[in-house]
């Protein structure tokens, strides 16, 4: 990401790019990524389902491992009530415009304490501890944005798969037992 001067009264965060967009620190940990190569893995476009640190096996299970069977029944049956993954993607919204603002606003008294302190080493302290400032509050912005739409994008996914499935079941005809005679 470039570096952008501060410019006194500016209100607006950097936005990272969506199509890198760090992993969270809970994935890195999940996945135990080692320490120094956290940047080496970015987050999914919005409307993937694909786990970024999920690699191929190198080679294929050895033979003669049993495997344990599947629980009984099968998965549980996931069910989603209409616009609830669209109203979640509004409230993430919300977060974001509340978040935004108040952290795009610390530029000016940054500034302000830069000036007053010119000339010790305090000033240049304050200057990147702004700066990292900004580097994180626009990763979170830049994060939020991806959950939105990913929960629309989910929603979106969801009710079409819903409703293909709905119209392919109404083509099943059970058949009568007098059909034949």
């Amino acid at each position: 990401m470039s570096e952008r001067k501060a410019v006194h009264g500016d209100d607006k965060l950097p936005e990272p790019g969506q199509s890198k967009l760090p992993l969270s620190p809970d994935e890195i940990k999940r996945h135990g990524v080692l320490p120094g190569f956290e940047g080496h893995y970015t987050a999914p476009p919005a409307g993937s389902t694909a786990d970024p640190l999920d690699r191929p096996q190198l080679r294929p299970d050895p033979p003669g491992i049993i495997k344990p069977p599947a629980a009984p029944g099968g998965p549980p049956d996931l069910k989603i009530a209409p616009g609830v993954l669209k109203k979640a993607a509004g409230q993430v919204d919300d977060i974001h415009d509340a978040f935004y603002k108040p952290a795009a606003s610390l530029e000016e008294p940054a500034l302000a304490a830069v000036r007053a302190l010119e000339g010790f080493e305090s000033a240049r302290a304050v200057r990147l501890a702004h700066r990292q400032w900004e580097r994180q509050a626009g990763t979170v912005t830049g994060w939020l944005t991806h959950i939105a739409e990913s929960l629309r994008s989910s929603d979106g996914t969801y009710t079409k798969t819903d409703v293909a499935v709905g119209q392919t079941s109404n083509q099943v005809r059970i058949r009568s037992a007098l059909e034949g005679y």
